[in-house]
Protein backbone atom coordinates (compact mmCIF):
# COMPACT_ATOMS: atom_id res chain seq x y z
CA UNK A 1 0.00 0.00 0.00
CA UNK A 2 1.45 3.43 -0.89
CA UNK A 3 2.02 5.46 2.40
CA UNK A 4 0.11 8.57 2.40
CA UNK A 5 1.22 11.83 4.07
CA UNK A 6 -1.09 12.85 7.01
CA UNK A 7 -2.28 16.59 7.57
CA UNK A 8 1.02 18.51 8.72
CA UNK A 9 0.23 19.35 12.74
CA UNK A 10 2.90 22.17 13.51
CA UNK A 11 2.87 21.45 17.30
CA UNK A 12 4.69 18.60 16.37
CA UNK A 13 7.19 20.45 14.31
CA UNK A 14 10.84 20.07 16.43
CA UNK A 15 13.44 22.77 17.33
CA UNK A 16 15.72 23.31 14.36
CA UNK A 17 19.11 21.84 14.66
CA UNK A 18 21.89 21.59 11.95
CA UNK A 19 21.38 17.55 11.31
CA UNK A 20 17.84 19.09 10.12
CA UNK A 21 19.25 21.31 7.50
CA UNK A 22 21.08 21.35 4.23
CA UNK A 23 23.53 24.22 4.11
CA UNK A 24 24.66 25.02 0.65
CA UNK A 25 27.33 27.37 0.27
CA UNK A 26 27.98 30.49 -1.77
CA UNK A 27 29.02 28.82 -5.08
CA UNK A 28 26.71 25.91 -5.03
CA UNK A 29 25.67 25.25 -8.91
CA UNK A 30 21.88 25.04 -9.69
CA UNK A 31 20.24 24.56 -12.56
CA UNK A 32 16.44 25.23 -13.80
CA UNK A 33 14.42 25.25 -16.72
CA UNK A 34 12.36 28.02 -17.00
CA UNK A 35 9.74 28.66 -19.90
CA UNK A 36 10.47 32.14 -21.29
CA UNK A 37 7.50 32.71 -23.44
CA UNK A 38 3.73 32.15 -23.45
CA UNK A 39 1.27 33.22 -21.41
CA UNK A 40 3.35 33.28 -17.99
CA UNK A 41 7.18 33.93 -19.67
CA UNK A 42 9.66 33.60 -16.50
CA UNK A 43 13.40 34.35 -16.62
CA UNK A 44 16.31 32.27 -15.17
CA UNK A 45 15.74 34.15 -11.87
CA UNK A 46 12.40 34.47 -12.07
CA UNK A 47 10.70 33.53 -8.50
CA UNK A 48 6.52 32.76 -9.17
CA UNK A 49 4.53 35.07 -7.04
CA UNK A 50 1.06 33.23 -8.64
CA UNK A 51 -0.32 30.83 -6.81
CA UNK A 52 -0.40 28.29 -5.54
CA UNK A 53 -0.80 26.37 -8.74
CA UNK A 54 -0.61 22.29 -8.95
CA UNK A 55 3.30 22.11 -8.44
CA UNK A 56 4.10 20.42 -4.81
CA UNK A 57 5.51 22.76 -2.82
CA UNK A 58 4.28 26.19 -3.75
CA UNK A 59 3.48 28.20 -0.10
CA UNK A 60 1.38 30.69 -1.07
CA UNK A 61 -1.76 32.17 0.40
CA UNK A 62 -5.67 32.07 -0.70
CA UNK A 63 -7.17 32.92 -3.02
CA UNK A 64 -5.27 32.10 -5.92
CA UNK A 65 -3.88 35.44 -6.77
CA UNK A 66 -0.95 37.35 -8.79
CA UNK A 67 1.56 39.58 -6.89
CA UNK A 68 1.31 37.99 -3.97
CA UNK A 69 4.53 38.60 -1.27
CA UNK A 70 4.93 34.79 -1.50
CA UNK A 71 7.02 33.45 -4.09
CA UNK A 72 8.82 30.24 -5.10
CA UNK A 73 11.51 28.93 -7.48
CA UNK A 74 11.99 25.18 -8.34
CA UNK A 75 15.48 23.76 -9.52
CA UNK A 76 18.33 21.48 -9.22
CA UNK A 77 20.81 20.76 -7.19
CA UNK A 78 24.00 18.35 -7.71
CA UNK A 79 23.03 14.98 -5.92
CA UNK A 80 24.13 12.06 -8.54
CA UNK A 81 27.74 11.60 -8.78
CA UNK A 82 28.78 10.55 -12.15
CA UNK A 83 31.82 8.08 -13.51
CA UNK A 84 34.21 10.06 -15.76
CA UNK A 85 32.50 7.87 -18.65
CA UNK A 86 29.16 9.14 -18.00
CA UNK A 87 30.02 13.04 -17.54
CA UNK A 88 31.75 13.00 -20.43
CA UNK A 89 28.24 11.97 -22.72
CA UNK A 90 26.58 14.51 -19.68
CA UNK A 91 28.62 17.18 -18.88
CA UNK A 92 25.26 19.11 -17.44
CA UNK A 93 24.19 16.54 -14.71
CA UNK A 94 21.55 18.81 -13.65
CA UNK A 95 19.45 18.95 -16.46
CA UNK A 96 18.50 15.47 -16.35
CA UNK A 97 16.96 16.27 -13.08
CA UNK A 98 15.50 19.28 -14.28
CA UNK A 99 13.84 16.93 -17.26
CA UNK A 100 12.95 14.49 -15.23
CA UNK A 101 10.73 17.41 -12.98
CA UNK A 102 9.43 19.32 -16.11
CA UNK A 103 8.54 16.26 -18.29
CA UNK A 104 8.33 13.17 -17.13
CA UNK A 105 4.86 13.52 -15.90
CA UNK A 106 3.71 14.38 -19.64
CA UNK A 107 6.32 11.83 -21.25
CA UNK A 108 7.54 14.06 -23.70
CA UNK A 109 10.43 16.47 -24.07
CA UNK A 110 9.04 19.24 -25.80
CA UNK A 111 12.12 21.77 -26.34
CA UNK A 112 9.81 24.16 -28.57
CA UNK A 113 6.40 24.98 -26.94
CA UNK A 114 6.92 28.34 -25.27
CA UNK A 115 10.66 27.99 -25.35
CA UNK A 116 12.34 26.49 -22.14
CA UNK A 117 15.49 27.53 -21.16
CA UNK A 118 17.95 25.75 -19.62
CA UNK A 119 19.97 27.24 -16.63
CA UNK A 120 22.76 27.09 -14.33
CA UNK A 121 23.80 29.32 -11.70
CA UNK A 122 26.22 29.99 -8.88
CA UNK A 123 24.90 30.98 -5.40
CA UNK A 124 26.10 34.47 -4.35
CA UNK A 125 25.26 33.56 -0.95
CA UNK A 126 24.74 30.19 1.41
CA UNK A 127 21.45 29.19 1.82
CA UNK A 128 20.11 27.17 4.28
CA UNK A 129 17.30 24.55 3.59
CA UNK A 130 14.82 22.00 5.66
CA UNK A 131 16.08 18.32 4.57
CA UNK A 132 12.66 16.23 3.76
CA UNK A 133 14.78 13.11 2.62
CA UNK A 134 18.56 13.00 4.24
CA UNK A 135 17.55 13.69 7.65
CA UNK A 136 14.86 12.49 9.92
CA UNK A 137 12.91 15.73 10.44
CA UNK A 138 9.90 14.99 8.32
CA UNK A 139 9.78 11.76 10.92
CA UNK A 140 9.76 13.68 14.06
CA UNK A 141 7.51 16.25 12.83
CA UNK A 142 4.97 13.67 11.56
CA UNK A 143 4.86 12.76 8.53
CA UNK A 144 6.55 10.16 6.14
CA UNK A 145 8.49 10.04 2.67
CA UNK A 146 5.64 10.70 1.04
CA UNK A 147 6.29 14.44 1.22
CA UNK A 148 8.10 14.09 -2.07
CA UNK A 149 6.01 11.50 -4.26
CA UNK A 150 2.73 11.61 -2.38
CA UNK A 151 -1.05 14.27 -3.16
CA UNK A 152 0.62 17.18 -3.99
CA UNK A 153 -2.20 19.05 -2.85
CA UNK A 154 -1.15 17.93 0.51
CA UNK A 155 2.65 18.77 0.24
CA UNK A 156 1.81 21.78 -0.24
CA UNK A 157 0.05 22.02 3.22
CA UNK A 158 3.23 21.04 4.71
CA UNK A 159 5.43 23.60 2.56
CA UNK A 160 2.94 26.38 3.52
CA UNK A 161 2.88 25.11 7.51
CA UNK A 162 7.30 24.50 7.05
CA UNK A 163 6.97 28.04 6.00
CA UNK A 164 4.80 29.65 8.52
CA UNK A 165 6.22 27.83 11.29
CA UNK A 166 9.99 28.86 11.16
CA UNK A 167 9.97 32.15 9.01
CA UNK A 168 13.20 33.53 8.18
CA UNK A 169 15.29 30.43 9.51
CA UNK A 170 14.85 28.74 6.30
CA UNK A 171 15.68 29.68 2.51
CA UNK A 172 13.62 26.76 1.37
CA UNK A 173 12.87 22.94 1.09
CA UNK A 174 16.03 20.24 -0.12
CA UNK A 175 13.58 17.08 -1.09
CA UNK A 176 14.06 13.88 -3.98
CA UNK A 177 12.73 14.35 -7.12
CA UNK A 178 9.73 11.84 -7.17
CA UNK A 179 10.74 11.22 -11.28
CA UNK A 180 14.18 10.77 -10.45
CA UNK A 181 14.97 9.70 -6.67
CA UNK A 182 18.53 9.65 -6.91
CA UNK A 183 18.67 13.51 -7.51
CA UNK A 184 18.01 16.15 -5.40
CA UNK A 185 15.63 19.23 -6.03
CA UNK A 186 14.88 22.52 -3.98
CA UNK A 187 11.99 24.85 -3.78
CA UNK A 188 13.18 28.01 -3.00
CA UNK A 189 10.80 30.47 -1.13
CA UNK A 190 10.83 34.39 -1.63
CA UNK A 191 13.58 35.29 0.91
CA UNK A 192 16.66 33.08 -1.21
CA UNK A 193 15.91 35.80 -3.86
CA UNK A 194 18.98 38.19 -2.70
CA UNK A 195 21.61 35.19 -2.48
CA UNK A 196 21.47 34.28 -6.19
CA UNK A 197 24.07 35.85 -8.39
CA UNK A 198 23.10 38.77 -10.98
CA UNK A 199 24.16 36.52 -14.17
CA UNK A 200 23.78 32.89 -14.81
CA UNK A 201 26.56 30.61 -15.50
CA UNK A 202 24.92 28.89 -18.79
CA UNK A 203 21.51 30.03 -20.46
CA UNK A 204 21.00 27.25 -23.43
CA UNK A 205 17.40 26.87 -25.18
CA UNK A 206 16.47 23.25 -25.17
CA UNK A 207 16.06 23.33 -29.00
CA UNK A 208 19.61 24.46 -28.90
CA UNK A 209 22.13 22.07 -31.14
CA UNK A 210 24.53 21.96 -28.37
CA UNK A 211 22.01 20.52 -25.91
CA UNK A 212 20.87 18.10 -28.34
CA UNK A 213 23.27 15.10 -27.67
CA UNK A 214 22.61 14.92 -23.68
CA UNK A 215 18.67 15.60 -24.14
CA UNK A 216 18.78 12.56 -26.92
CA UNK A 217 20.58 10.38 -24.02
CA UNK A 218 18.51 12.15 -21.07
CA UNK A 219 15.03 11.24 -23.15
CA UNK A 220 15.71 7.45 -23.52
CA UNK A 221 17.07 7.24 -19.86
CA UNK A 222 13.56 8.87 -18.94
CA UNK A 223 11.86 6.86 -21.05
CA UNK A 224 10.24 10.41 -22.83
CA UNK A 225 9.71 10.88 -26.69
CA UNK A 226 11.65 14.19 -27.50
CA UNK A 227 10.71 16.51 -29.86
Amino acid sequence: MTEKLPKPDPSRFPDLQAKHLVKLPAGTVLGRISFTMGAHPAHWNTFRHYGPTTLRFDHHSLPKRDGQKRGIMYAAVRKVFLTPEEHARSPHPLLRTCLAEVFRDSGTIDTITDTPTFATFRLAEPLALLDLVDSDWITKAGGNAAISSGLRSRCREWSKAIYNHYGDALDGLYYASSNFPAARSVALYERAKPKLPAHPTLLQELSSARLAPELEVYADDLDCDLI
